[in-house]
């Protein structure tokens, strides 16, 4: 039988992570930060990568590989399904344990060059594949990606292979049918699976009885606040996800549009447009300025007084203090005048510190008698109705929600109920509650 070893993202949203396991072979899928936690530990940090493992385990901020030993003794490799934080970002923290290959597709493998370079660690068994590809992992698992769409490139469905069936691990997708960077999901490879013992399914929108709007929805929102709002001689400074490649060639394209050039302000912007390039994704090299670290925002504001013939993409949509978007508004560093325009091409991530912090940037904002427009955004994950056509295509036997909150997850199994599953073929599972296939 197949074993499933829930570690990270079970009962929770962030830090992804599951071990599938048959016989004496196993594969971890993901393994990523729970953001909340991890921001809470390193917020007054310079040097975050010192704060020791076990604290980042004992706060929550990283999968309890520790609990997983003999497991991790039979682990042949670990496969990343994209480049979110929540799914790759604990892995620099993990450098010492992991003496296997880690796979995942090109964009996702250069952001995780950045991230360890970032915290001064290395891999060097890392390998990067095409979005649709099979490879083998040890004598008895073998890998499949699956491209999907998702808010950041070279998103892939994980497909686990086994002499007995597969496990299907599809932890944040939407199902784009008019993706603004490159192809639309491979419904073929999905329907063509055999035997899927188990599927694995993000849960964050199982709430919300719709089909997630395409990414083309969101670029003609933007196109609406940009070109059909009075903005000459105002500045405009739009925030989005620095990951969400797809919606920074939207903005970048209508800035062309308004006659303005493109400024990308803060350095986690600029490393994932640098994986991004490097990928061959996309290049915005000589159509844009980059202004990659933080201490060079204020001399290049000092530099450069004429901002109006500018449209400037800075980091800091969840209004996090030490972000871009919040120092210009803090520290008088941006020429902000009466009527300019702020546009979050995002939503609020929704913690209490986010609320807050948004709360407190948008009400300096509105002080400087600045525009504000928000939720110019369509989400990056499946809905109730996505799911739906999912599972069709998936056929699974067993179906275990992940990558939400009680209610989310409730109201998946709600669904698959619905759809004639019986109970016992539902699985809300907690991190180590383990099951067999």
């Amino acid at each position: 039988m197949i074993e499933i070893i829930p570690v990270g993202g079970f009962s929770e949203i962030g830090r992804n992570c599951v071990i599938v396991k048959y016989e004496d072979e196993s594969v971890i899928l993901d393994l990523g930060l729970n953001m909340e936690e991890y921001i809470r530990l390193t917020e007054d940090e310079d040097v975050p990568q010192r704060i020791p493992l076990k604290t980042l385990i004992r706060e929550n901020a990283v999968p309890d590989l520790d609990s997983v030993k003999e497991e991790m003794k039979t682990v042949k490799a670990l496969c990343i399904s994209h480049a979110h934080l929540d799914h790759v970002g604990a892995v620099p923290f993990f450098t010492s344990k992991i003496n296997f290959p880690v796979h995942g597709t090109k964009f996702t493998i250069e952001v995780l060059k950045r991230l360890l370079d970032d915290k001064r660690k290395n891999l060097k068994n890392l390998h990067a594949h095409p979005s649709n590809c099979k490879f083998k992992v040890g004598k008895k698992l073998e890998i499949e990606f699956i491209h999907v769409t998702h808010s950041t490139p070279h998103t892939v469905i994980i497909v686990v292979h086994t002499p007995e069936g597969a496990v299907v691990y599809a932890n944040d997708f939407k199902l784009d049918n008019a993706p603004l960077l490159g192809e639309r999901p491979n419904y073929a490879a999905m329907e063509k699976l055999k035997n899927v013992k188990a599927l694995i399914l993000d849960s964050l929108y199982a709430l919300d009885p719709r089909k997630t709007p395409s990414e083309a929805i969101a670029r003609e929102m933007l196109r609406d606040v940009l070109l059909g709002t009075t903005s000459e001689n105002k500045n405009i400074i739009v925030s989005t996800f620095s990951s969400h490649i797809a919606r920074i060639k939207s903005v970048v394209e209508l800035a062309e549009s308004l006659g303005r050039k493109p400024v990308f302000v803060g350095r986690s912007l600029c490393k994932y447009l640098d994986a991004a390039k490097e990928a061959g994704i996309i290049n915005f090299e000589g159509k844009a300025e980059f202004v990659r670290y933080g201490g060079k925002v204020e001399s290049y504001f000092k530099k450069h007084k004429n901002t109006k013939n500018k449209l400037f993409l800075a980091t800091g949509h969840q209004g996090e203090p030490k972000a871009v978007l919040s120092r210009l508004a803090n520290q008088k560093i941006f020429p902000f005048q009466h009527e300019d325009l702020v546009i979050f091409s995002c939503k609020i991530i929704p913690n209490e510190d986010n609320f807050k912090n948004r709360e407190v940037l948008e009400k300096k904002l509105k002080n400087m008698k600045v525009r504000i427009f928000t939720d110019v955004h369509v989400s990056g994950h499946a809905c109730r109705e996505d799911h739906r056509e999912f599972i069709k295509k998936i056929k699974p036997e067993h179906v275990i929600p992940t990558h939400g909150n009680v209610e989310m997850l409730e109201a998946q199994k709600e669904l698959a109920k619905e759809m004639g599953y019986e109970d016992k073929k539902i699985h809300i599972l907690k991190n180590f509650n383990r099951i067999f296939v």
